[in-house]
C-alpha cells in the first residue's frame, strides 16, 4: 500500500510539473540597455531615473554628460531599445543641450540594402564587446551637429514590463543592462534613481544594498558597480487572494479526504447490514465518483485562485485540466483501497456469525 500511495504521489509531481511548463513564465522580455557610444566622445556623467507609472509601465529618463573631440554632424550614441518600447514616435525621445532631436531606427538589414553600411562601420563607430557583438536591427540611433566640448544628451522613453507567470500572482519586472558602458572612452559616474511611490507595494532590486524598498530610492556609483540590474515586485491582492494562492490545491486533497471519509462510513454501514452480498453498490459507485469529483476540484480550485486575483492572475493554472489524466490510476487505486477494507469488514462480519 505505501509503494501504491508513493507511485501516485510521484505522479501527481509530475502532472504538476509538466503542466507548470506547457508555457514559457515570461511574456515579452523587453530588456533595455545603455548606449553605444560613438569613439569621439567622453561620457563624463550619467543620470538614470526610472519611474514607475503603474503596475505595466515604467518612464525611462537618461541624462548623459558628454564631451565631444570633434566638431560637426555626428551619431554620439545609439539606444538599445527595441522590445517593449512604444513604436509611437513621441515614446521615445531624445534632447541634445535642451533640443529636441529626431529619432530614427536603424533599418533591418533585409529590408534596405542601404542599412549594410551600418554594419560594415561598426567597428569604425561604435565602442561595444567583441564576445557581445550589437544586433543593430531596429535599435535608435539620432544625428546632431556637435561642436568640440561638453553637451547634455536626454533620452527618455516607456518600457512595458515583463511579465513572470511562474507563480499565481504575476510578478513585474525590469531589466537594465549597464554591459555597454565598459567600453565606454571613459566612465567617470553614475547616479540610478527608481521612483516606486505610485505602487502601495515593496519593490525589489539587485542593484547595491537595501534590496527592498518602497516610495523613492537612489544609489551613487564611482564606477560600474556591476553588468546589469533587475527591479521586480509583486501587487498586493488582498487576504482573501493571499489565502487562496496559499492553500490551493490543498483545498481540493482536504475536500477529498472529507469524502473518503464518508464513503469509507458508508461501505462499512452497508456491509454491516448486508455481510453475505459479494459486491457492495456503495464501494462501486463511490470508487467511481470520488476520484471524479477530486479531479474536477483540483482544476476548478485553481479557476477559483485565478478569478479572485484577478488581472494580476498568471493563468498558468491553465493546464489543470490534465488532472484528468491522472482518473483512471486515480480510480484504480481508490478503489483497491475500498475493496480492501469492504473486504476486511465482510470477513470479520462472517467470523462472528
Amino acid at each position: 500500500m505505501k509503494r501504491l500511495l508513493s507511485i501516485l504521489t510521484l505522479f501527481f509531481v509530475i502532472l504538476l510539473s509538466v503542466s507548470a511548463n506547457m508555457a514559457s513564465p515570461y511574456i515579452r522580455m523587453s530588456n533595455t540597455s545603455e548606449a553605444y557610444s560613438s569613439k569621439d566622445i567622453d561620457i563624463l556623467s550619467e543620470q538614470l531615473t526610472i519611474k514607475i507609472i503603474d503596475e505595466y509601465n515604467a518612464r525611462f529618463t537618461v541624462v548623459y554628460n558628454v564631451r565631444s573631440d570633434r566638431q560637426g554632424v555626428q551619431i554620439p550614441l545609439v539606444f538599445d531599445t527595441r522590445i517593449g518600447v512604444s513604436e509611437d514616435p513621441e515614446c521615445f525621445k531624445v534632447w541634445v543641450d535642451g533640443v529636441q532631436i529626431p529619432v530614427s531606427a536603424i533599418p533591418s538589414t533585409y529590408e534596405d540594402p542601404k542599412a549594410l553600411q551600418w554594419q560594415d562601420s561598426l567597428d569604425n563607430h561604435l565602442r561595444y564587446s567583441q564576445e557581445r557583438i550589437p544586433n543593430l536591427i531596429g535599435m535608435k540611433y539620432f544625428e546632431v551637429s556637435l561642436s568640440a566640448g561638453e553637451h547634455k544628451i536626454q533620452v527618455e522613453y516607456t518600457l512595458i514590463a515583463n511579465e513572470y507567470l511562474g507563480n499565481p500572482v504575476k510578478e513585474y519586472r525590469f531589466y537594465y543592462n549597464l554591459e555597454p558602458a565598459r567600453h565606454w572612452r571613459s566612465f567617470s559616474d553614475l547616479s540610478v534613481t527608481i521612483d516606486a511611490s505610485e505602487l502601495k507595494y515593496p519593490v525589489f532590486t539587485d542593484l547595491g544594498e537595501n534590496k527592498e524598498f518602497t516610495g523613492v530610492k537612489q544609489w551613487q556609483f564611482p564606477q560600474l558597480p556591476q553588468d546589469g540590474f533587475s527591479l521586480w515586485y509583486t501587487p498586493d491582492v488582498g487576504w482573501f487572494a493571499s489565502f487562496m494562492t496559499a492553500t490551493t490545491p490543498g483545498n481540493a486533497f482536504i475536500i477529498f479526504v472529507l469524502l473518503a471519509a464518508i464513503h469509507i462510513y458508508l461501505i462499512l454501514r452497508y456491509r454491516t447490514a448486508n455481510p453475505h452480498k459479494r459486491i457492495s453498490p456503495v464501494v462501486v459507485f463511490g470508487s467511481i465518483l470520488l476520484p471524479f469529483i477530486f479531479c474536477l476540484l483540483f482544476m476548478l480550485f485553481f479557476n477559483l485562485t485565478d478569478w479572485v486575483i484577478g488581472e494580476h492572475a498568471s493563468g498558468q493554472q491553465r493546464y489543470t485540466y490534465l488532472i484528468f489524466l491522472v482518473y483512471p490510476v486515480l480510480l484504480i487505486i481508490y478503489w483497491l483501497v475500498m475493496w480492501l477494507i469492504d473486504r476486511a469488514k465482510k470477513r470479520k462480519l462472517l467470523r462472528v456469525r
